[in-house]
């Protein structure tokens, strides 16, 4: 009985973690057309530049095996309190595979255009699964969002997909 409890706290664990992993790319979702920044700058809001355009949404869950060995490939940002950008990635696959590896990026917005703020990268061997998490300071008045390329290789084939995450004003 004990370790029934044990094995169901493990995967309400899991599932908790999945979805909060999801809540920004769900956030994220374009309800305009337009893919031109707003000139006005929210005074209120503390923003420094117009908010960046919607972005289309990316599917970061494969929906079927044609997509190769990779389930889900998802980044977030978190506020972490302050300046603290916490940036959390995971990556998780059909079937164990060689190795998992992700690149990923924390993006700021000028105004104009999106640059990089921020790298960093991780890798497995040998599993279905690849968190990766960093928690960086950043400039206050700034929208931020994470980039982030998963890759999964099974000793012949290489699968990758790229998600961007929703943005986030600190």
């Amino acid at each position: 009985m004990r370790k029934m409890k044990t094995k169901s706290a493990s995967s309400i664990l899991r599932i908790t973690l999945a979805a909060l992993l999801m809540v920004p790319a769900i956030l994220a979702i374009s309800t305009a057309e337009s893919a031109v920044a707003s000139p006005v700058i929210n005074v209120s809001s503390g923003a420094l530049t117009p908010p960046p355009p919607p972005e289309p949404s990316i599917q970061s869950f494969a929906t079927t095996r044609e997509r190769g060995h990779i389930y889900q490939a998802v980044g977030a940002i978190i506020p972490g309190g302050g300046l603290s950008a916490i940036v959390n990635t995971k990556t998780t696959t059909y079937v164990e595979v060689k190795t998992l590896s992700v690149d990923y990026r924390l993006e700021r917005w000028t105004g104009t255009a999106w640059v990089t703020f921020k790298t960093n990268s991780n890798n497995a061997t040998n599993t279905n699964l690849l968190n990766a998490t960093s928690d960086w300071t950043v400039m206050p008045g700034y929208y931020y969002r994470v980039t982030s390329i998963h890759t999964a290789y099974d000793g012949s084939t290489t699968d990758t997909i790229k998600h961007v995450s929703g943005t986030v004003l600190f």
